[in-house]
């Protein structure tokens, strides 16, 4: 993008603008995201356990739009598997399997989870579903929770694979929550639960090494990856392997009873951005003692994660949870956490999209969304433009 600007003659040194108190204003607002790298406000939809069409995701988007947020995180992938691609097909250990033969069974698995009239999204539907969170100035991240939470694709019987990170080879979009959490704790029901079950058998650096090995495979498809904290060095264990510091840290729990994950501060320490996913403040389907309200949302701190605080987190999310996905209608979840969603949003800094970017050598700056660099040539004075010598121009390309 270029842009040519002038200067009159009568302005040998133009004055510089003084900020009016709106701007004033919006730039205390959005101080503390600056200040703390702050980047990522998300409402999560968990639209894996539950089927939820094209019009009502559009309407979670108007609603977190509406709020201040910046990304909605669809769980597609949370038991079940509530997304296919036009092109399904895979080879899996040598062995290929048709599209058709792929579809059919994530579908058939979909069914014995919970069988909705529909129950996927398709491509085209997902490409409106980008679309239309763009004009709303939204990122959508998506979920698919592996290595646990995995009940349909599992009763597909097929492996996740790096072309379902980006399909048509397209990163659409800028993270990718890969979900790591709660692996076997529905084999392992009591006690240090899956994660205590895989360090006491010896096999908790097998997770270790999926779980990079998902996220090369996000970062290869030109995302970066995501996960729930739970799994990442459960009951501070590092003698398993170093998982890679990457990946973006939901943090949503710090453990109960005999269920240790490592504090939030400990992560952040070792590197990795958090992002604040209290577990007090999910709404979860189902539970209404687990349906956080507006009031309750409005005394949200971003900095106060589960067990600790951390003064410069990378974002903050609210999370809408089907546990028991036929409870309500989708109509009534959307019309019941409208107002958290705006309460909790209410809460976050203020993200400015905008930077600005400045050149030494003529002084020029230019704020812009999303802008990373300016060019900045002189052009003679004097020169006449319609007309009207002018005292100084510039060429400036964004």
């Amino acid at each position: 993008l270029a842009s040519f600007v002038v200067l009159p003659a009568a302005a040998e040194e133009p004055a510089a603008e003084q900020p009016t108190e709106a701007v004033q204003a919006a730039e205390t607002q959005a101080d503390d995201a600056e200040k703390s790298n702050y980047e990522l406000s998300i409402v999560m939809l968990d639209c894996g356990r539950k089927y939820f069409s094209v019009d009502s995701i559009k309407q979670i988007i108007d609603n977190a739009a509406a709020a201040g947020f910046n990304n909605v995180m669809l769980a597609v992938g949370n038991d079940g598997m509530r997304f296919l691609l036009d092109d399904m097909s895979l080879t899996v250990n040598g062995t290929t399997y048709s599209s058709e033969e792929v579809a059919a069974a994530i579908h058939t698995g979909n069914e014995a989870y919970y069988n909705f009239t529909t129950d996927e999204l398709t491509e085209s539907e997902m490409d409106e579903i980008i679309a239309y969170a763009k004009t709303k100035g939204l990122g959508i991240i998506p979920v698919i929770n592996t290595p646990g939470h995995m009940d349909a694709i599992l009763d597909a019987a097929e492996a996740l694979t790096g072309k379902t990170c980006s399909y048509n080879g397209s990163a659409r979009t800028k993270y990718f929550n890969m979900g790591a959490d709660e692996y076997a704790n529905d084999m392992f029901t009591s006690g240090s639960m899956g994660f205590g079950n895989l360090q006491n058998t010896g096999k908790y650096s097998y997770y270790v090494e999926y779980v990079n090995a998902v996220a090369a495979l996000i970062k290869n498809a030109g995302m970066t990856p995501m996960a729930f904290n739970d799994g990442i060095y459960f009951a501070n264990n590092t003698s398993s392997g170093t998982f890679d510091t990457d990946i973006v840290i939901c943090y949503w729990s710090n453990g109960w009873s005999s269920y240790t994950p490592m504090p939030a501060e400990t992560l952040a320490s070792m590197g990795f951005k958090m992002v604040n996913t209290h577990g007090d403040y999910y709404w979860v389907l189902g539970k209404s003692n687990w349906q956080c309200n507006a009031k309750k949302a409005s005394g949200f701190n971003y900095k106060t994660f589960q067990g600790g605080t951390i003064d410069n987190p990378s974002g903050a999310m609210f999370c809408i949870w089907a546990d028991y996905p036929g409870a309500e209608t989708e109509a009534s979840v959307i019309s019941k956490t409208a107002d958290t969603i705006a309460a909790f949003g209410a809460t976050l800094p203020k993200i400015d999209d905008n930077k600005t970017v400045s050149d030494e050598a003529t002084g020029v700056s230019v704020t812009a969304p999303g802008l990373t660099g300016i060019t900045v040539a002189a052009v003679d004075k004097g020169t006449e433009l319609d007309g009207t010598k002018v005292a100084g121009a510039w060429n400036i390309e964004l």
